[in-house]
């Protein structure tokens, strides 16, 4: 791993050929953690958490339970026994409607659609400055905003994402977004705050000619090292991975020392302090965003669809035919859902009875389950036409939700980028850089928000003289970069200067010029 320091840092434990020798356990041992993993594997696979991570990811990608709606009619079996059956004949529409989207992408944006900011604690902290510099050439580049972002959205809806450092093969710490459903943790605490080991299963897409399979892998982390096992195609038991035998480090790194017959550098195994994997949390509960508003959602699909299929099956006209007695109750039911007729006995003769449907009383319904859905799942309801044209104080009011779950949320995401800087801070120390494992500093996202860009600009140009260029060139709306855009005043200002100079000289000259001819 080029540049890497074989040397003893904190937070990165090398492992002499002694210690990796005693990572093979017993036979006994290693049957035992076995069982354990598959166990705790099965438990977690079973349980309503993990599962409703399937539900939170179905209804993310539009396919809520209205999917699954079936119109049904009285019928009879062949023992004429009744029974219930799905219609063929009446209209069955599903409309499902992407609330979980809509607000995750609202959260999403709205808090991370910015990079944050590194704020020392100290205003002259020069150390922690060089660290963000540090941070920002190296780190913090467009992928891992990129990866942040994604990896914020498996935390609203799944209710837990997970990051994880790793080094590639050119010696270079990078990041992975490892799916929820792939990760199985362990804690140590009832608060979820420290890791005891992580569990990761996930499988691999392998070709035997044409032919293509899945090989299921298991990983488990701990702080000493990883056993690595596949899932057996014979027993479905798992076995320890052929090609990764016995426990190994969490990575290895070349060092100065050779290998005597083949010459190649020798790899030392090296173990963080800590298991390589950072939770995102939605919120403490580790809940999905879902979790808020799913019944709403469905009863709001379920009511446009109902709508949909009111209209299709044209209610209005049901049909009276008399002179006709049906066999049964059932049969008077079946006839009147499914075919939109009635028979009776009485003189020949076919009526309409007329049934409304009261749109404006399904309206309201359905215009309150809206406001529900945002309120409860704390976003904004952009279909309100009152949000036109709104001045700033009551944009600030709408997006009072957003902001305060966007606050909770961001507390959660501050506290895992903080444990995910620490792994920085050691591959920078690692790499023969500064210690900067004591620099104190805060992280502040920029939250964006629709503004009313006239009032924000009249606001600025008023602010004049009260406060700072940079400040009100930082909070302009049309302002990307604020330290450039003052730098370019002053450029414009110098050139201005100059140009006033230069021509105050030419004018000066001319009139120098003119006052000498005429004297002569």
């Amino acid at each position: 791993m080029g540049g890497f320091q074989a040397v003893p840092v904190p937070g990165i434990t090398p492992i002499d050929q002694v210690a990796q020798a005693q990572m093979v356990a017993a036979a006994e041992s290693r049957k035992a953690l076995i069982e354990f993993i598959e166990a705790v594997i099965t438990e977690v696979e079973d349980s309503p958490n993990f599962k409703y991570m399937a539900v939170a990811q179905r209804y993310y990608e539009n396919k809520s339970d209205i999917m699954e709606k079936k119109r049904t009619v009285i019928s009879a079996d062949m023992n004429n026994e009744i029974t219930l059956k799905e219609s063929k004949v009446l209209a069955n529409n599903k409309l499902p409607h992407n609330f979980m989207k809509k607000l995750t992408r609202q959260k999403l944006g709205y808090m991370l659609g910015k990079p944050f900011s590194l704020v020392p604690m100290k205003a002259d902290d020069e150390k922690a400055k060089k660290f963000f510099d540090i941070m920002t050439d190296r780190y913090l580049d467009l992928a891992f905003y990129r990866l942040l972002k994604n990896t914020g959205r498996d935390s609203i809806v799944k209710g837990l994402g997970w990051m994880m450092p790793y080094y590639n093969e050119k010696g270079k710490l990078c990041l992975r977004r490892c799916s929820p459903e792939e990760v199985m943790p362990l804690w140590a605490d009832e608060d979820h705050t420290d890791l005891e080991a992580i569990i990761r299963k996930y499988k691999v897409e392998v070709y035997e000619g044409s032919k293509k399979s899945f090989i299921t892998h298991v990983e488990y982390w701990t702080n000493q090292g990883v056993e690595y096992f596949i899932k057996s195609e014979t027993d479905g038991h798992l076995k320890h991975d052929p090609e990764h035998p016995k426990m190994e480090p969490h990575f290895w790194v070349l060092t100065d020392k050779k290998d005597e017959e083949t010459g190649e550098p020798i790899k030392q195994g090296v173990n963080w302090s800590v298991i390589p994997f950072i939770p995102f949390k939605y919120d403490p509960d580790e809940q999905s965003l879902l979790v808020r508003i799913k019944e709403l959602v469905d009863d709001y699909d379920r009511k446009t669809s109902e709508i949909s299929d009111a209209i299709a099956d044209h209610p209005n006209a049901v049909t009276v035919i008399k002179n006709y007695d049906g066999e049964s109750k059932e049969e008077f039911v079946k006839n009147k859902n499914e075919y939109r007729t009635i028979f009776v006995s009485g003189d020949g003769e076919a009526n309409t009875l007329e049934a409304p449907l009261n749109v404006s009383e399904m309206d309201k319904h359905i215009q309150r389950l809206r406001e529900d859905i945002f309120e409860f799942g704390q976003g904004v309801n952009t279909a309100d036409k009152d949000i036109r044209d709104t001045s700033g104080v009551a944009l600030r009011f709408l997006y009072a939700d957003l902001d305060m779950d966007c606050v909770d949320w961001g507390a959660e995401v501050k506290w895992s980028l903080h444990r995910l800087f620490w792994f920085i801070q050691y591959d920078i120390l690692a790499h023969g850089g500064e210690d900067f494992t004591d620099v104190q500093y805060d992280i502040v996202f920029n939250t964006d928000v629709i503004i009313n860009e006239t009032e924000t600009v009249t606001n600025a140009m008023n602010s004049k003289g009260l406060i700072s260029d940079k400040t009100i060139a930082a909070n302009h709306p049309w302002v990307i970069d604020a330290e450039k855009e003052i730098a370019d005043m002053m450029t414009e200002t110098e050139d201005t200067l100059d140009l006033e100079a230069d021509y105050a000289k030419k004018v000066a000259a001319a009139k120098q010029t003119g006052s000498g001819g005429g004297n002569e």
